[in-house]
């Protein structure tokens, strides 16, 4: 056996190995994308039924105590989210404060993939309401799936994800090409899904 033959097999057992192990790295991260993408076309088919809860929470000592709002309610607004989440746990990922100068309201907005939180604090009443919004699973996934009100650790996970995705396309398709049995197939299937999407690509503007 050739020296040539040999490196072409050794080429060809690796990347063989780089597609399957490639794929094995992400099966169950492809199957979550192809299943909630499926979803997020079919709005119709998500369960975001379920009912907004109102609760009304005892307002902490310290909170009662805060004069000035109107320059501080950032400050003030992310130590009472921080109290919410240690002690009530309500939470979110982005998160937003608001001051209403006119009712003296101090309002924060959490948001995450799973639900959506509104807190009010009256300050002249000492009256702190909590609104949460949860959505259904489907909603949900649709939510992790956009990367909508997620995390950075999550954002990185999508990000190497698609790296791993795109070396699993590439190498099968090198794989297709340089095998002689099943080159010319591949290389008319090939061109007969490339056409479709270029076609639904430009009929889509």
């Amino acid at each position: 056996m050739s020296s040539k033959l040999k490196l072409n097999i050794s080429y060809q057992a690796l990347v063989r190995d780089i597609h399957v192990f490639s794929a094995m790295l992400v099966l169950l991260l492809m199957l979550f994308f192809a299943v909630s993408g499926f979803f997020l076309n079919h709005p119709s088919l998500s369960d975001s039924d379920i009912a907004t809860t109102s609760t009304s929470v005892k307002t902490p000592q310290w909170l009662s105590q805060q004069t000035d709002w109107p320059a501080n309610y950032s400050r003030h607004g992310l130590r009472l989210m921080l109290w919410l989440d240690s002690e009530h746990n309500v939470r979110g990922v982005d998160y937003e404060f608001e001051w209403d100068d006119f009712d003296q309201l101090l309002i924060i907005t959490m948001q995450s993939p799973g639900s959506n939180t509104i807190v009010e604090f009256f300050s002249q009443e000492q009256r702190l309401e909590i609104q949460q919004s949860p959505f259904g699973l489907l909603d949900m996934l649709n939510n992790v799936h956009r990367a909508k009100h997620t995390t950075t650790l999550w954002r990185y996970t999508s990000d190497v994800s698609a790296i791993v995705m795109i070396i699993f396309c590439l190498s099968g398709l090198w794989l297709a090409l340089i095998n002689t049995n099943s080159r010319r197939a591949s290389s008319q299937w090939f061109a007969v899904g490339s056409s479709l999407f270029l076609l639904v690509m430009y009929l889509m503007h």
